[in-house]
């Protein structure tokens, strides 16, 4: 028999059941116990959340309060069997930010780009210094191939050296799109990310003099949800502005009507990154491309169902039916990049996908078009 906590569960949609997608998010993944950072930014535990006093007394006498639920699910930071394991702070006062009080450090806002930072148009955003024919299989990338692209460092307080974890892609000077789930580690604060890396090896004489700039704001889709991976999207604004250089370029955003209306089905972006070659796999030091072809989004529903996921207008799919070239671990918020009219164009964010390159299930990414708009000079976020 469900006891009345499992049922609260169950009501606010914390329940993971045992035939939920067993989601490859392309990230390193986590353990019970370890430690995290809650969402107003303090430090946490990641347990279970009959283990929580603060967030189990607001799921029991709070859940019905606007906000509360969805509150309660961006805390989820993994689960133990059914019960879902949250990001529980350490102090003993603590009092949740949805009531008006906490510190917060990551948060939505419109606009995102005003005309102080200028959002740049071909020819100045999605020029490669590497002409691309055609990739049959994945390979290693070349110099200046993709400048835009940036790769995400995190710390902990008891281990300063760096992680290089996620992807992202430049868009202005001081703006990185990302993944949502890439800015959330349960034991990992993202602080700064570099540009015009080549090789994370330093030992690599590979001619790259990659920069990095430390993250002044972080801004994530306030519809995220971290169970279902939808809206899993973020902007990064870095502290200063990046210079230019034959590495170092930022990306082109799909803003036009004939960008935004064009069907992507079949068409074969290029997305690259530090990941795992294969799922499980170490991740590579070295830069890696790989072209995919774009699913339509109902073929990908059907994949997916049996799995538990649902694909939504907001995500598109990009794989192989036999499988074999994916994004995968470590790849998470990289950009998936369209060449259209002799500049490329990010469409897609990497999110995740059921192990990495399993034929039959296309990896999952956020749809860039489903989130910005352009109003003159004005990019901003839709919500």
């Amino acid at each position: 028999m469900i006891n009345q906590l499992s049922l609260v569960l169950l009501l606010v949609g914390l329940v993971c059941f045992g035939n939920c997608l067993n989601r490859t998010t392309r990230q390193v993944s986590f353990e019970s116990s370890s430690s995290c950072t809650t969402l107003e930014g303090d430090n946490g535990r990641c347990i279970n959340v009959r283990q929580c006093p603060p967030l189990l007394d607001l799921l029991r006498n709070s859940r019905h309060k606007p906000g509360v639920a969805d509150y309660l699910k961006k805390q989820v930071c993994g689960y133990d069997r059914n019960d879902p394991l949250v990001c529980c702070p350490n102090q003993p006062d603590f009092q949740p930010s949805i009531f008006g009080s906490g510190r917060r450090t990551t948060e939505g806002t419109s606009p995102l780009i005003d005309n102080r930072d200028t959002l740049p148009s071909p020819p100045q955003c999605g020029k490669s210094s590497v002409q691309k024919i055609r990739i049959v299989g994945g390979q290693p990338s070349d110099l200046g191939a993709w400048p835009w692209l940036a790769v995400l460092g995190y710390r902990s307080n008891r281990n300063p050296t760096t992680q290089w974890l996620c992807g992202g892609a430049l868009v202005t000077s001081r703006h990185i799109v990302t993944a949502a789930h890439c800015t959330r580690h349960p034991s990992l604060s993202l602080f700064k990310v570099r540009l015009g890396e080549l090789d994370l090896d330093n030992n690599v004489n590979d001619g790259a003099n990659p920069i990095d700039v430390n993250i002044e704001r972080t801004i994530v889709h306030p519809s995220y949800n971290p169970q279902k991976y939808t809206d899993d999207i973020a902007v990064l604004k870095l502290q200063n502005e990046v210079p230019f250089s034959r590495n170092i370029q930022p990306i082109c955003l799909p803003t036009t009507s004939e960008l935004r209306e064009m069907s992507l089905t079949k068409k074969f972006p290029f997305v690259a990154g530090w990941g795992s070659v294969q799922f499980k796999g170490p991740s590579l030091t070295a830069l890696q491309e790989v072209q995919v072809p774009v699913v339509e989004n109902e073929e990908c529903r059907r994949a997916y169902k049996a799995k538990g996921a649902d694909i939504i207008s907001r995500q598109l799919c990009a794989g192989f039916a036999l499988g074999g070239k994916d994004a995968c671990q470590g790849d998470s918020g990289g950009p998936l990049m369209l060449p259209h009219a002799g500049s490329y164009y990010l469409i897609g964010v990497v999110s995740y996908g059921f192990r990495c390159a399993e034929a039959g299930f296309p990896g999952i990414y956020s749809r860039v078009t489903s989130y910005f708009k352009l109003d003159r000079t004005k990019l901003e976020m839709i919500f």
